[in-house]
């Protein structure tokens, strides 16, 4: 490698870095802010984040449009925050689109997507996602009717900390809820 290349690698790769460590410390401060109930702050401080494709900062700000909280309510904003973010691989922002699908909020309803979202947020570890999905799977909403899998994922998302209640851990419990 020449010289004069690895010298500008290195410059590169601090602005990279030190970009990363800022979107980290604008979306704390963001949270921060949130959790003070001063969501002009909060929503700055996201949006910078945001900025640099913080995909955590996304998610939440995409909370406060969904909540109208410190911006006037906006599904549709909140839900292309949720596909930048969900593209990023934040789970919680996957399945909250997924949810969104399923309900047409922001989006037109689209339950075979919904329930498609929600499933890979599952697989890779939501237990809110499992939970999500094995009610889905007892509905039969966007996926095939099959209290097996829907049992599987209540399973599962109880074995990783979702408070499921014990009635829905049965057959005859999911399918009293879902005849």
């Amino acid at each position: 490698m020449k010289a004069s290349l690895r010298y500008a690698i290195i410059p590169a790769l601090f602005l990279l870095l030190s970009g990363c460590v800022v979107s980290t410390m604008s979306e704390r401060q963001g949270t921060r802010a949130y959790l003070e109930k001063d969501y002009a702050a909060a929503k700055m401080k996201y949006e910078e984040a945001a900025a640099e494709g913080n995909a955590q900062a996304m998610y939440h700000l995409a909370v406060m449009y969904a909540e109208g909280q410190g911006v006037a309510q906006d599904y549709a904003e909140a839900a292309r925050l949720l596909e930048r973010s969900a593209g990023l691989g934040q789970e919680d922002a996957r399945l909250m689109l997924g949810l969104f699908y399923l309900y047409g909020d922001g989006v037109p309803r689209d339950v075979n997507r919904g329930a498609a979202l929600v499933g890979t947020a599952a697989e890779n570890g939501s237990d809110t996602a499992m939970y999500y999905l094995g009610n889905l799977y007892a509905a039969g909403l966007g996926v095939e009717k099959d209290l097996d899998k829907g049992l599987y994922w209540m399973g599962k998302a109880r074995d990783a900390g979702f408070p499921v209640k014990d009635e829905l851990l049965t057959k005859d419990g999911l399918a009293a809820l879902y005849p």
